[in-house]
Parts: structure tokens; C-alpha cells; sequence
């Protein structure tokens, strides 16, 4: 055989195995997780980063609202928006039914409630619990059965 065909041969057999080692690399540490088909998060710990899993905290008391975009009180910067997802914390089980039938009333006031804040005030920790509070006691005056015991922030933007 000639020395020119066997060095062609070992080059591609050594390209080859490069490609499939950096493929299987790629995979390895991609951010998809083929398990469950969600997107794998990082969380910042000490000096490097952590690999974590996504986790969905499903309780048969919690009640996903929805989206919610309101634009601010414009007192001290105008133009300003909040967007928010909202889950509630039930005192019972067959608060559902009522929850899902009244659904465009308690939307309306969460929306209403977030428009009478400033950016100042749903800017600190202080002002996001309040705005939690606010929606809570708004929402039980609507609400017949049962109370609502906690307002969840499952995403919270202001811009």
C-alpha cells in the first residue's frame, strides 16, 4: 500500500474522531436537558457555577392567575410598566370553580392595583410585598368561598 494512502486514511480517521469527541462534548454540556426537555439554569455559586434542574413546584391549593402588564402611576417617571405572573396560595381546593368563573373580575383588579403604584414604590422588597398585600385584600373582596392566603410573584419585570 502506499505510504501517501495510509497517512489520507489516518488523517480522516483522526478528523473523525476529533469531530465526534467535540460533538459529544457539545452535547454533554449544552444547556438543554434531554431528559425532560426543559432548559437547564445556572446558579452563580462561590467562584464558579452550578448546574441546576428546573424545577416546577406543582400544589394542588396553588391557582396560576396569569400575565399581567399595567402601566405605572406616572408621578415620578413616566412611561414606566410592570409585568408580572401571579399564582394564588388557596385556603381550599373548591375555590377553583369560583376563581375561573370570576377570573375577568380578579384580573381586573390585580391590573387596576399594579396601575396605582409608582416605580419607587414596587421598586424595593418592602414595596413588592405591600403590592402582594394590596392584591391579596382586593382579590378577597371578590372572592365568596374561601380566602386567598398568599399572592405569589412567579416573574416580576419593571420597565
Amino acid at each position: 500500500m502506499n505510504i501517501n494512502k495510509i497517512r489520507k486514511i489516518a488523517i480522516a480517521i483522526n478528523i473523525i474522531l476529533i469531530l465526534a469527541v467535540l460533538l459529544a462534548y457539545a452535547i454533554s454540556n449544552s444547556a438543554f436537558n434531554f431528559k425532560g426537555n426543559t432548559l437547564k439554569q445556572k446558579q452563580k455559586v462561590g467562584m464558579g457555577y452550578v448546574r441546576t434542574g428546573r424545577v416546577e413546584y406543582k400544589s394542588p391549593d396553588v391557582f396560576l392567575l396569569g400575565d399581567f402588564t399595567a402601566n405605572m402611576a406616572s408621578h415620578d417617571r413616566s412611561g414606566k410598566f410592570v409585568r408580572v405572573e401571579i399564582k394564588l396560595q388557596m385556603s381550599d381546593n373548591d375555590m377553583v370553580g369560583e376563581l375561573k368563573e370570576k377570573n375577568i373580575l380578579l384580573r381586573d383588579a390585580v391590573i387596576e392595583e399594579m396601575s396605582l403604584k409608582r416605580f419607587s414604590e414596587v421598586s424595593t422588597p418592602r414595596g413588592k410585598e405591600e403590592l402582594k398585600n394590596n392584591i391579596k385584600n382586593r382579590l378577597n373582596s371578590i372572592v365568596g368561598d374561601g380566602d386567598i392566603e398568599d399572592v405569589y410573584f412567579t416573574q416580576f419585570i419593571i420597565q
